[in-house]
């Protein structure tokens, strides 16, 4: 009796369970994201093969495996190097001179840079400050962060974030870094 009670108790488990498998596998909208589709198809059909492109690290992840294109800071390869080169590239998100990151951006040889708005515009959690990429950027270079709390070893920026302030392309910014692409999410500009 109870070798049916376990095969009956098994065999239903295992009929519902593939019931759900067969559902989820079948459904691809259920993990579809229709800008992060358009950004990689617009990177392919818009920017040659050798295009070098700079942006976060979780992204460019699907920037490489999408569309093959060169990345200027690799999130899969972990040593000093990479590691200083992804601190210059997020300068993107940080209070900084644009001058000075233009010219780390095409010391990397970077072509493109994929900016999010997730990570630029992100709001302060007052119960965690200072925990936002952006923050760090801004502790990193000794500036006060947006919302955050005071700390006397911290100055005020004299730069605008260079992601917020690159979206209304004045100058410099429309010289050195031309919009290209913007979909809700992403907004891509040329390194010139």
């Amino acid at each position: 009796m109870k070798w049916v009670t376990l095969v009956t108790v098994s065999c239903a488990i295992i009929v519902t369970g593939f019931s759900d498998f067969s559902s989820n596998i079948t459904n691809p909208r259920r993990f579809h994201d229709p800008d992060t589709v358009q950004l990689m198809t617009w990177i392919k059909e818009n920017t040659p093969l050798s295009a070098a492109f700079a942006g976060s690290m979780q992204l460019l992840a699907g920037v490489k495996l999408c569309t093959g294109r060169t990345l200027v800071n690799h999130p899969h390869f972990e040593n000093k190097l990479l590691r200083e080169r992804t601190v210059q590239v997020y300068q993107i998100y940080g209070q900084t001179d644009p001058k000075r990151v233009h010219k780390s951006l095409k010391g990397m040889g970077a072509d493109y840079i994929i900016l999010e708005d997730s990570i630029c515009m992100a709001y302060q959690n007052p119960d965690l400050p200072n925990c936002l990429l952006k923050d760090l950027v801004d502790l990193s270079n000794g500036h006060l962060t947006e919302g955050g709390p005071e700390m006397s070893d911290l100055e005020p920026a004299k730069w605008s974030r260079f992601c917020d302030a690159i979206r209304y392309q004045s100058s410099p910014y429309k010289s050195k870094f031309p919009l290209l692409f913007s979909n809700p999410t992403f907004r891509v500009h040329e390194v010139i």
